[in-house]
C-alpha cells in the first residue's frame, strides 16, 4: 500500500476502552493517482549553451492569447526516440574506472567522441601542501583538479572533503584565475569566508546581506547570488575558472534545489567545477549530466570509510541499558536488537511518545537525563542531542541543567566569550530574555541550537561548541547541514518524527546525516550514536534506519514564473533550454532503456500466456468484473453515513477493501467523528492480518493473512467508505482485547460462522435492512441481479476448471495492464516533462501582460525580474496597481512582510484599520491572480494559495520601522525571536528588489519610499554583523 493512500489521526479522541489501538495509528483511505505526459531535447554538438530548437508545443486547441506569430521564440525539434540527439550523446559517453586502492572509488564519465586519456602526475611544487597525510580519496581528487578536470567527491560528513575544496582555490588564485565558492545558506558562507579568509587572503563574501571584498579572486557566496549574476550577465561570471558547490546534495531539497540546477545549467562550458557531497548512490549519474551539459570529462571520487567508524546503541525507553545493533564493522546485531524490544514490551506503555513523536511519554526527560549522565560519567561527551521540534530542545535542556559539565575556569571563558559577542549590542537588547536564559545554561556547559535562536546567540553557541566548552547541545537537524561541528556522541531522542504531513520513521538519509557527525577525527578511536525507540519497531524498520543506504541525489526541478520571465528576457535562450538540460529531464531519461526492457519483457509475458477456450473466459471475466464494479457503486451508497453508522455496532462482521488488497471479514469495535468540513468517520476493527504484518506500526504495511497462514487478530483504524461488505451477523466480544489470546478467540468464532455459511455469510439487505430508498441503490440492485443472472447462465459455471481458467485469465488481463503502463512510462520518459507546466505559466503572463504571443518580455515581466524573494507576480501586481503609492513607508514595510513570512503562528493578530485596508487589497490581487492561473489550467486552491501570505508579522514589522525596540517588538507575538530576525532580514532582501522594481519603472518616489524602508530596518539586534566576519 502507498503511504500517500494513508491519514494520521492525531487529532483525534482516543479509542473506547474496548481494544487499545496505537496512539500513532494511521487510518487507511483511498486515494487517486493521476499522472500526466508531456514532449523533448537537444544541445549544440560543441556543447555550446547556444539557443535551443523546439516543438510548438502549444495545443491547437489552446486560446487565442496562446496561439504566437512567426516572430516567436519557439520553434521545431525532433523526437527523442530513435536515433534522438540526446541518446546519440548518451550512447557514446564512456564511464571508464580509475585504479586504486580498497576505500576509494575513482570513475570518470567521459563526453560523446572522447577516449580516456590517463591522468597525468603533475609538473612542479603543488598549489598547497598539507602538514597531514591525505587520505586515497583527497589525493585522487587533487589530481583530477591538477589536469584540470572536474570532480564530485563524496564522502561521508567530516571525512574532509574540504581539503579538496582548498586545493581548488589555492591552484586557481596560483594561476591568477577566478573561483567561486557557493553555499547553501548564509551562515555556511560566514563560517566559509572565516576559515578561507584566514588561509588564503585574497577572499571575498556575497551574501545579499553582506558584501565584502567583491573584487577578490576567491569569492564565497550563496547560490542564489550566483544564479542571479548569470541572469544578469555579471562580469565576475566571465571570469571565474573554477566554481565549487559546497553540500551539492542540497540538489534534491523540494524548495530550494532548483536554484542548484539552475545554475549549473547557466554556467559555460569552460567553467571547472569541484562538487562536495554527503555519500549518494548515484554519484555517477549526476557525473553523466554534467558530462553531457557542459561537454567535458568530469571524475567521481567516493569514499564510504569513516575516518572514525561509528557503534550504534538502541536505548529502549524507560529501561536501564544500552543495545549496541550496529558494531564498527557493520554488523547488524539480531541478538541484541531482539533483547531491547523485549524491554521494551516489559516497560509497556510509559515508554509511548506522544502523537507527533515528541518525548517518549511521562519519562522523556528522564530518558534523556539518564543518557546524558552516563555519557558524561564514560566521558563520552561532548553530545549533540537531536531532536525534532524547537520546544523539545528547550524543554530537554532545561531537564538536564541540574547537571554542570565546566570547571570554575571553563564558566569564565563561557562567559569571556558571551560577552564579547554580545558587546555591541544595546543595553536593552543585551537584557533580552533569550540572551538572560541561555547564559546559566552555557556556563554549565549545556547548549541549545535551532532556528528560533537569535542568529548572534547560535553563533555563540556554535564558537563554544567548537572550542570544547559545550558539552551537550541540544539540536534540531538543521545543525547537521553543512557546519563543521562533529562531537564524539550523537543522541536521537526519537525514531519518529512529524515531517508536516505524516508521522513516520526516519529515513536512513537523515539518520546518516545526522549520526554522521559523531566521531572526532583525530581525537576519537570511535564515535557513538544512541538512538532512544519508545516503541516496537520491526528488525526490517531498524536495520532500514542504521544500516540503511543515503539518500539518492535526486532533482526537485520545478518551474517558478522568476526563471520563466529570466529565460524570456536573456537573449538566445529560452524557458525550454532549461527544462531540456535539467537533471529532472536528465533522470527520467535515463530510465528509457530499463523501460524498454520492462515493455519488451511484459510483452513476451503476454503472448507466452496461452489459455483454453480464452474468449469464453474473456467474457465470464468481464462479466464478473462488471459484478464487482456494481459492487463497487452499491458500497458507496451502503457507506453513506446516515445509513452506515446505525449498523456499526460492537461485534458487527464487515469485509474491507483497500486498493487490490481485500481484508476478509473484520470485527467492528467502535467508530469515532473525525473533524472537517467533509464527514469522515474512522472505525476501529479487528482485522485477521500476516504475523509479519502485524508487528508494522504503519498502515501502510498491513497485509490480509491468507487462509493458508495462521497470521494475528490486530485491531487498525480504517476511513468507513473503505467497508465493502455489512453482514447481518455480530460475535461476541471479549470485555478486554489487549492481549493476544482474546484477540485470537474472536478470530475462531468468526472461522466457526464461515464455516456454518459455506456459501458466504448473509449480508444486511440496503432496502428492507438499511431503508435506502433511492432510485440509485434499486438500479444497482436490479443489474446486479442481472448480471448475476447471466454469470450463473454462463456456460463455464459447470466447468470444473473454471477457478484455474479465470486464474489464468486475470494473470494474463493484469499483465496486459502492466503492458499499457509500460507504454505509457515509456511515452512520458520520452517526453520533455513539465512542458505542459510551462504552457500553463505562459498563458498566466500573457494573460496578465508580462509577455506577448510571442514570447516578447513586456516591462511587467522586466519589473518581476527584479523579484525572487517574494512572489514575484502578486508584488508586481501590486507595484503596477498604484496599491504601495498611498501608503507609508512602515505600511509598505508591513504589507510586503506577508511575501516573507513562512512560519506558522498560533494566532491571526488583530491588525488595526490602517493595516487590514493594505491587507485586503493585496488578498483581493493574490484573489485576481489565482483566478487567472485557475482559468490558465494551473492546478491551485485559491484560499490556500491567499493564505500562503501570512500576516502574521505585519503589526511587529510597522513597529519596528517606526523605530521601536527588539525588546518591545518580541512581546508582541509569540513568534521566537531567531523566526523575527529572519523575517526582517528577508524583508530587507525583498525591499532592496523593491527598489530595482520601482527604478524599472521610473517611478522615483517608489524607489525612495523603498529604500527608506531599507534604512529604516536596517538597525540594533536584527543586522548585528556576523561574528564570523
Amino acid at each position: 500500500m502507498s503511504d500517500d493512500a494513508l491519514f494520521d489521526i492525531f487529532d483525534q479522541e482516543e479509542p473506547s476502552a474496548i481494544v487499545e489501538l496505537p496512539q500513532n495509528a494511521e487510518i487507511l483511505e483511498q486515494t487517486t493517482t493521476i499522472t500526466t505526459t508531456t514532449t523533448t531535447i537537444r544541445k549544440g554538438s560543441n556543447g555550446d549553451t547556444t539557443a535551443v530548437d523546439k516543438r510548438s508545443w502549444e495545443d491547437e486547441d489552446d486560446d487565442d492569447d496562446l496561439q504566437g506569430d512567426s516572430n516567436s521564440k519557439r520553434s521545431r525539434i525532433e523526437p527523442i526516440t530513435g536515433t534522438g540527439h540526446f541518446f546519440d550523446n548518451v550512447q557514446r559517453m564512456k564511464v571508464h574506472t580509475v585504479e586504486t586502492i580498497e576505500s576509494c572509488l575513482h570513475e570518470v564519465v567521459l563526453p560523446p567522441n572522447s577516449d580516456y586519456i590517463p591522468l597525468k602526475p603533475p609538473v612542479g611544487p603543488p598549489a598547497k601542501e598539507y602538514k597531514f597525510t591525505l587520505d586515497p580519496f583527497q589525493r585522487e581528487a587533487i589530481s583530477c583538479l591538477q589536469n584540470n578536470q572536474s570532480v564530485l567527491v563524496s564522502a561521508h560528513t567530516s571525512a574532509g572533503k574540504t581539503v579538496v575544496a582548498e586545493y581548488a582555490i589555492a591552484m586557481a588564485l596560483r594561476d591568477k584565475q577566478r573561483v567561486i565558492y557557493t553555499t547553501p545558506i548564509k551562515a555556511l558562507s560566514n563560517q566559509k569566508y572565516r576559515e578561507l579568509q584566514e588561509e588564503f587572503k585574497d577572499v571575498g563574501l556575497m551574501t545579499g546581506d553582506v558584501t565584502l571584498n567583491p573584487s577578490a579572486s576567491c569569492l564565497i557566496m550563496t547560490t542564489e547570488i550566483l544564479r542571479s549574476m548569470l541572469y544578469r550577465g555579471s562580469e565576475i561570471t566571465r571570469e571565474v575558472a573554477w566554481v565549487i558547490f559546497d553540500e551539492i546534495h542540497y540538489l534534491r531539497d523540494k524548495e530550494r534545489g532548483v536554484i542548484w540546477e539552475e545554475t549549473i545549467i547557466l554556467l559555460p562550458d569552460n567553467v571547472h567545477y569541484v562538487f562536495l557531497s554527503a555519500t549518494i548512490p548515484n554519484a555517477k549519474q549526476f557525473a553523466e549530466w554534467i558530462s553531457f551539459l557542459h561537454n567535458q570529462p568530469c571524475h567521481v571520487v567516493y569514499t564510504d570509510m569513516r575516518p572514525v567508524p561509528l557503534h550504534h546503541y538502541i536505548y529502549p525507553a524507560g529501561a536501564d541499558g544500552l543495545h549496541l545493533v550496529v558494531d564498527e564493522t557493520g554488523k547488524f546485531r539480531e541478538d541484541n536488537f531482539s533483547a531491547a524490544m523485549a524491554t521494551l514490551r516489559d516497560v509497556g506503555d510509559a515508554a509511548k511518545g506522544d502523537k507527533r513523536g515528541r518525548r517518549g511519554g511521562f519519562k522523556a526527560e528522564t530518558n534523556v537525563f539518564k543518557i546524558v549522565k552516563m555519557i558524561m560519567e564514560r566521558n563520552l561527551a561532548p553530545v549533540i542531542v537531536f531532536s525534532f521540534s524547537k520546544k523539545d530542545c528547550e524543554s530537554y535542556a532545561c531537564a538536564i541543567s541540574k547537571l554542570d559539565f565546566n570547571s570554575d575556569d571553563e564558566k569564565r571563558l563561557v562567559e569571556e566569550v558571551f560577552n564579547n559577542a554580545i558587546d555591541l549590542l544595546s543595553d536593552e537588547d543585551k537584557k533580552l530574555p533569550q540572551i538572560n536564559t541561555v547564559l546559566p545554561l552555557l556556563k554549565k556547559g549545556v547548549g541549545i541550537h535551532h532556528s528560533g535562536l537569535l542568529p548572534i546567540i547560535k553563533e555563540t553557541i556554535e564558537i563554544l561548541f567548537g572550542e570544547g566548552l559545550i558539552k551537550t547541545l541540544f539540536a534540531t537537524e538543521t545543525f547537521s547541514m553543512g557546519l563543521n561541528m562533529p562531537a564524539r556522541t550523537v543522541l536521537f531522542t526519537a525514531a519518529r518524527k512529524f515531517d508536516g504531513k505524516e508521522l513516520r520513521w526516519i529515513t536512513s538519509g537523515e539518520y546518516i546525516q545526522m549520526s554522521g557527525r559523531a566521531g572526532r577525527r583525530g581525537k576519537d578511536e570511535r564515535g557513538i550514536v544512541v538512538l532512544i525507540i519508545d516503541e516496537r519497531m520491526s528488525p526490517t524498520t531498524a536495520k532500514e534506519i542504521v544500516k540503511g543506504k543515503a539518500d539518492a541525489l535526486n532533482s526537485s526541478f520545478k518551474l517558478t514564473y522568476n526563471m520563466v520571465l529570466n529565460l524570456l528576457r536573456v537573449e538566445g535562450i529560452n524557458p525550454e533550454f532549461m527544462l531540456e538540460r535539467s537533471f529532472y529531464q536528465f533522470q527520467h531519461y535515463s530510465t528509457i532503456p530499463a523501460l524498454h526492457e520492462k515493455l519488451k519483457k511484459c510483452e513476451l509475458q503476454y503472448e507466452s500466456l496461452k489459455i483454453e477456450n480464452e474468449e469464453e473466459v474473456a467474457r465470464y471475466y468481464k462479466l464478473k468484473k462488471k459484478l464487482e464494479n456494481v459492487q463497487d457503486q452499491m458500497s458507496v451508497m451502503i457507506n453513506e453515513p446516515k445509513y452506515l453508522l446505525p449498523f456499526l455496532q460492537p461485534g458487527r462482521l464487515v469485509t474491507v477493501k483497500y486498493g487490490d488488497l481485500n481484508f476478509d471479514w473484520c470485527v467492528v469495535l467502535n467508530f469515532h467523528k473525525k473533524a472537517g468540513e467533509k464527514p469522515s468517520y474512522t472505525i476501529d476493527v479487528l482485522a485477521h492480518l500476516t504475523s509479519d504484518s502485524a508487528v508494522q506500526k504503519s498502515t501502510a504495511d498491513l497485509q490480509p493473512c491468507p487462509l493458508s497462514e495462521k497470521g494475528e487478530m490486530k485491531a487498525i483504524p480504517i476511513q468507513h467508505t473503505l467497508i465493502r461488505d455489512v453482514s447481518a451477523i455480530r460475535v461476541y466480544l471479549p470485555d478486554d482485547l489487549r492481549t493476544k489470546e482474546a484477540r485470537q478467540s474472536v478470530l475462531k468464532s468468526v472461522q466457526e460462522i464461515k464455516r456454518r455459511h459455506p456459501l458466504g455469510l448473509p449480508l444486511l439487505d440496503p432496502i428492507k435492512d438499511m431503508d435506502i430508498k433511492s432510485s440509485e441503490i434499486l438500479a444497482c440492485i436490479k443489474q446486479y441481479s442481472t448480471l448475476q443472472t447471466r454469470l450463473n447462465e454462463h456456460p463455464l459455471t459447470k466447468n470444473p476448471e473454471l477457478k484455474s481458467l479465470y486464474e489464468q485469465y486475470e494473470r494474463k488481463a493484469n499483465i496486459e495492464r502492466q503492458v499499457l503502463e509500460a507504454k505509457n512510462d515509456l511515452k512520458k520518459a520520452q517526453s520533455l516533462l513539465q512542458i505542459g507546466d510551462l504552457k500553463k505559466f505562459k498563458r498566466v503572463l500573457r494573460r496578465l501582460g508580462y509577455c506577448n504571443s510571442a514570447d516578447v518580455i513586456e516591462l511587467k515581466g522586466r519589473v518581476a525580474c527584479e523579484i525572487d524573494t517574494g512572489d514575484e507576480l502578486v508584488t508586481t501586481e501590486l507595484l503596477f496597481n498604484g496599491i504601495f503609492n498611498d501608503l507609508t513607508v512602515s505600511q509598505a514595510c508591513a504589507l510586503l512582510s506577508c511575501f516573507v513570512f513562512q512560519e506558522k503562528a498560533n494566532e491571526m493578530p488583530k491588525l488595526s484599520q490602517d493595516l487590514s485596508g493594505p491587507l485586503r487589497l493585496m488578498q483581493e490581487t493574490a484573489r485576481r491572480v489565482a483566478r487567472v492561473s485557475i482559468e490558465s489550467k494551473i492546478d491551485i486552491d485559491e484560499e490556500r494559495y491567499v493564505d500562503a501570505f501570512k500576516p502574521y508579522m505585519m503589526d511587529v514589522v510597522k513597529a519596528w520601522v517606526d523605530g521601536q525596540s527588539f525588546a518591545s517588538i518580541c512581546k508582541m507575538t509569540s513568534i521566537y525571536e531567531g523566526s523575527v530576525v529572519r523575517c526582517i532580514r528577508r524583508l530587507e532582501e525583498l525591499l532592496r528588489q523593491m527598489c530595482c522594481a520601482s527604478k524599472a519603472i521610473g517611478n522615483n518616489e517608489l524607489e525612495a519610499k523603498f529604500n527608506e524602508g531599507t534604512q529604516k530596518i536596517k538597525r540594533d539586534i536584527i543586522f548585528a554583523a556576523s561574528l564570523y566576519l
